[in-house]
């Protein structure tokens, strides 16, 4: 029979089976009553009865950033971003701020001052500015403010230094 002639037969198998082959199973499979219960967690062993530190390989054993320093990037990057830096500008500077709070540098930007206000300065008389509106420069030049204020009450300073 040619390949013609079996693409022509029109004998083939019925398209809906009349019944089925093999009965379906229809169960539930579990494990036996002796088997279920409540048990404690129990936590995986520390290597040598010591706990792990998630930020054993960080700072200053590496340039890698500790959990908190990852966290006051973010919030610094944040605040740069809604003062009006784009993105790429704020990403670097506060880069430069992690290394300058590894390095102990007690000089701050008017960017992370309370005082700022869009470009004006609140405590310009205090500062020394010039005058209220405060430049661009000025703006990201790390300084030895007398007017810096954080922002930050007692409270949130006491509950940093708790966490750090």
């Amino acid at each position: 029979m040619s390949w013609l002639a079996r693409l022509k037969d029109q004998n083939g198998p019925a398209p809906h089976p009349t019944k089925p082959t093999k009965g379906g199973f229809v169960g539930f499979v579990a494990p036996s009553q002796g088997q279920i219960g409540n048990f404690a967690e129990t936590e995986p062993p520390e290597a040598n009865g010591t706990a792990l530190d998630p930020d054993r390989d960080c700072w200053p054993c590496s340039d890698a950033m500790t959990g908190a320093e990852i966290d006051r990037f973010t919030a610094r990057l944040a605040r740069f971003t809604d003062k009006g830096l784009s993105l790429i500008e704020a990403e670097a500077l506060a880069d430069r701020l992690v290394i300058r709070d590894r390095d102990g540098d007690d000089r701050r930007l008017c960017l992370e001052c309370a005082h700022l206000s869009g470009r004006r300065c609140g405590a310009w008389l205090l500062a020394a500015v010039g005058g209220p509106i405060v430049s661009t420069a000025l703006l990201e030049l790390p300084q030895r403010c007398p007017a810096f204020d954080s922002g930050r009450t007692k409270e949130d300073l006491a509950a940093h230094a708790l966490r750090t």
